[in-house]
């Protein structure tokens, strides 16, 4: 079989963050919501060194393991979102006042399939302390461009580098609107900052991009087309240039959302994204304990099955376990449309454990793809 979407049937990389050193920041006191100097151990002179070196070890991680498509880590992001919307021309995020993830549009009954470790008792999203929109959203040049370059280069050619963007769903719920007052526009200009710095790692080689929008299983529920079109808009131009675009939709990060079920819009959100532009969808499978027929919901789309739990208290998964959920998938979808991949991002969890997690994905992939004949 050739390749598709870019890569062989059955390929493995991680959703986007990966374990980080405690002595850079600890997973067992680490709050992302802190001030930077809480978050970080390393003092600020020294940060962006330490940054680079746990960036090598990462890579490093990755490839040792046997991935096909290797990320950076995300080592230099407190927040996988901030790191991109708290920095775009029109946000201020210095003064950052109380709002709820999610806006208005999440309700108790939306949010009930989950339970929160903190901020919440109830299931529903806490209001947390986020950036505020002051003015025009503007993109204000490359963000993460320097941070693929270095990704590329430390991997030397030996594999191809995704870069993970925030999604402009994920952003706009977690923006504090203070100027446009209406969903619609903040959207389409926090979609069109996006595109902008997607299209800037294109012009730098990266040819996988993948948005992080696990705002997305709520949207649908209220703005469906809106959703739609800031997707759509976020990607626009990407496909023709031979850029690969992934969009990740899960429940929250497992350290911080406990108790994990079904929730019953999730199939909901996932046929509306596969109606968008987006070549594959990357979701949390494994820990919510989903079955395969809510893979249907994504049609023709390639589809990135989280096969590893990353609940800090899961059991590390054996490869046989691994295989097990990439063979019930491949029941509704076809070796050529499918990846392996963790639920979510791993920044939180011990390094060995995440290592010994990883190795199983690749070791567990590797069984299915002997069994169909394609290693």
């Amino acid at each position: 079989m050739g390749l598709t979407l870019g890569l062989r049937p059955l390929a493995v990389h991680l959703v986007g963050s990966w374990s980080r050193p405690a002595w850079l920041s600890s997973p067992s006191t680490a709050d992302a919501l802190a001030s930077p100097d809480q978050f970080w151990r390393v003092p600020p002179l020294y940060r962006q060194e330490a940054q680079d070196d746990a960036t090598r070890l990462a890579i490093l991680d990755q490839v040792r393991a046997g991935v096909d498509l290797a990320t950076d880590g995300e080592q230099r992001r407190q927040m996988f979102d901030q790191y991109f919307y708290a920095r775009l021309r029109g946000v201020d995020a210095v003064n950052r006042v109380r709002h709820r993830w999610g806006g208005p549009r999440t309700k108790p009954r939306d949010e009930s399939w989950r339970q929160m470790a903190v901020g919440s008792t109830s299931g529903v999203s806490p209001e947390l302390l986020s950036p505020q929109v002051v003015g025009p959203i503007e993109w204000p040049g490359p963000l993460a461009v320097s941070d693929f370059t270095f990704l590329q280069r430390e991997l030397g050619g030996e594999l191809p580098g995704k870069m993970t963007i925030s999604g402009p769903i994920t952003a706009m719920n977690r923006l504090a609107d203070r100027y446009y007052h209406d969903a619609a526009p903040l959207g389409r200009a926090v979609a069109q900052a996006l595109n902008r710095e997607a299209h800037a790692l294109a012009d730098a080689g990266c040819r996988f991009v993948q948005l992080d929008e696990p705002e997305f299983r709520s949207a649908h529920l209220e703005f469906p087309e809106l959703a739609r079109e800031v997707v759509n808009e976020t990607v626009r131009g990407l496909r023709a240039r031979g850029v690969v675009t992934f969009a990740h939709m899960c429940y929250g990060y497992a350290n911080a959302v406990t108790g994990k079920r079904i929730n019953p819009e999730f199939y909901g959100a996932l046929e509306l994204l596969a109606t968008t532009d987006i070549d594959a969808v990357s979701l949390e499978y494994a820990q919510p304990g989903h079955q395969p027929d809510v893979l249907r919901a994504l049609g023709e789309k390639g589809v990135v099955l989280g096969a590893i739990n990353c609940d800090p208290a899961s059991p590390v998964e054996t490869p046989h376990e691994v295989a097990r959920r990439l063979e019930g998938a491949l029941a509704v979808v076809p070796a050529e449309r499918l990846h392996a991949s963790t639920d979510c991002g791993l920044w939180f969890l011990p390094r060995a454990v995440a290592a010994a997690k990883l190795a199983s994905l690749v070791d567990g992939t590797r069984l299915v793809r002997r069994s169909l004949g394609l290693d």
